[in-house]
């Protein structure tokens, strides 16, 4: 499992329609925050589940901070690797209440 930390840039629903059946799959782009040059990665989440999940316990957006944890699935096509960046978990940091210890008035 890795983790990055980033800004959404671009997302996008995405419906394939295959002789098996219809799916749908939502990409999150990203551009890391902290990097020294433009670091940006394409994150998929497969299924309407997942999605769901995300979108309603989440509110994902362009512009906003992430933090994704996230596993790497490949494939074998005709000799050829195809990797994807797969979205276990998302959490957007806006929507994270700091602590303190000092008196809110």
């Amino acid at each position: 499992m890795f983790d990055i930390r980033g800004k959404i840039i671009k997302t996008e629903t995405v419906n394939i329609n295959t002789p098996k059946g219809d799916f749908v799959k939502k990409l999150i782009t990203i551009e890391k925050v902290g990097s020294t040059f433009k670091d940006v990665n394409q994150f998929e989440i497969f299924g309407e589940e997942n999605i769901k999940v995300i979108e309603n316990s989440q509110r994902v957006k362009e512009g906003e901070r992430v933090n994704i944890k996230f596993y790497i699935k490949s494939n074998e096509f005709k000799g050829k690797f195809y990797n994807t960046l797969m979205i276990k978990e998302l959490l957007v940091e806006n929507s994270l209440v700091e602590e303190s210890n000092e008196a809110p008035f």
